[in-house]
């Protein structure tokens, strides 16, 4: 079975599961053929439109429900392919903010951006993803605009550590709503944690003091103490960035 056509049957059966309908069935109401489905995995081909169309229509999704995974798949290979170092394809799924507390904004998966990027050994096995930056308490490191590419610890298995640019997640306990900060990370041996700006603009001179945080891994960086108000954790750390480059000051 070709890979598209793989993507495009898991895709199907998955939305056939979540609706509680059998491929024959599905078949029927679209109007396709009752074989349908049943023929995609018997020979292993990739359907006309028209008919994806009809399908999604039948099962009340938009058809990109069944192409953005295809598409997806497609622009990785021909990228890669041709490429002669190893490269990937991540997204670019919303913005993080480089500045005070801010609601963490997340993208709608459909609205993600594809970004190739080379591979980085270090982490070449693991999931990684990538934000734009806003606000400028970080711009000495990445100036508004900036591409950042991070992974979460949860994903890699250890701790912040000095130094680290991280992304840290707080949940505000009045409104309940998640708010994100982009920084560099001090952990001091008493466990209190300060997250430190690298910024001209004078107003970011001083760092974030967060609550004393455990020193136990618990699968999501390092979690606040329960009885700490708000929630807060380290979560993402940062491995690279991609910014457009102007003139430099030679005085």
């Amino acid at each position: 079975m070709n890979m598209k056509n793989k993507i495009l049957l898991d895709q199907i059966e998955k939305l056939l599961q979540e609706k509680k309908i059998s491929a024959r069935k599905a078949s029927i109401k679209a109007g396709v053929g009752e074989d349908f489905i049943r023929n995609l995995k018997r020979y292993n081909n990739i359907p006309k439109t028209d008919k994806l169309i009809k399908l999604a229509q039948a099962l009340d999704v938009n058809v990109n429900f069944f192409l953005n995974p295809v598409k997806k798949h497609d622009s990785s290979s021909n990228i890669e392919a041709n490429s002669p170092i190893p490269i990937t394809t991540i997204y670019i799924r919303g913005e993080v903010q480089a500045g005070q507390w801010n609601t963490a904004t997340e993208w709608p998966e459909n609205d993600w951006i594809p970004l190739t990027v080379p591979v980085d050994r270090r982490y070449k096995h693991f999931n990684s993803f990538a934000l734009t930056v806003k606000g400028d308490s970080m711009n000495l490191l990445y100036p508004e605009g900036t591409i950042v590419i991070a992974i979460n610890f949860s994903d890699i298995g250890r701790n912040p550590e000095d130094g680290d640019c991280v992304i840290t997640i707080r949940r505000d306990s009045l409104t309940d709503c998640y708010e994100a900060t982009l920084k560099i990370i001090q952990i001091k041996e008493d466990g209190s944690v300060l997250l430190w700006p690298k910024s001209d603009n004078p107003n970011f001179v001083k760092p974030i003091i967060l609550p004393k945080l455990t020193k136990e891994y618990q699968g999501n960086g390092m979690d606040g103490d329960i009885a700490s108000t708000p929630d807060i954790t380290i979560q993402s750390l940062v491995i690279g960035s991609y910014n457009m480059v102007g003139k430099m000051n030679i005085k």
